[in-house]
């Protein structure tokens, strides 16, 4: 089965399986492009909440993590 998550993209040897274990995926997505869309998800909640503690209001939290989140989907995407 291929790997479709973003370091395996990139070549480096980490599967879809550990990416479900460490981070309890859903096993449907795995070996599937939707684990890089769920884990660009779960990224984007800890940085919300990250800035937030950092004394970031709620609004420019999630514009600041929204962006980053996009920036790295483009990345990915380039990696098809």
């Amino acid at each position: 089965m291929k790997d479709y998550n973003r370091l395996a993209l990139q070549g480096i040897k980490f599967s879809d399986n550990e990416f479900g274990e460490t981070f309890n995926l859903d096993p449907e997505i795995l070996n599937t492009p939707k684990i890089n869309d769920a884990m660009l998800d779960l990224m984007y909640d800890k940085n919300v909440k990250g800035f937030m503690e950092e004394g970031m209001p709620e609004g420019k939290a999630k514009a600041e993590a929204g962006r980053l989140r996009a920036e790295t989907r483009k990345e990915i995407e380039a990696l098809y």
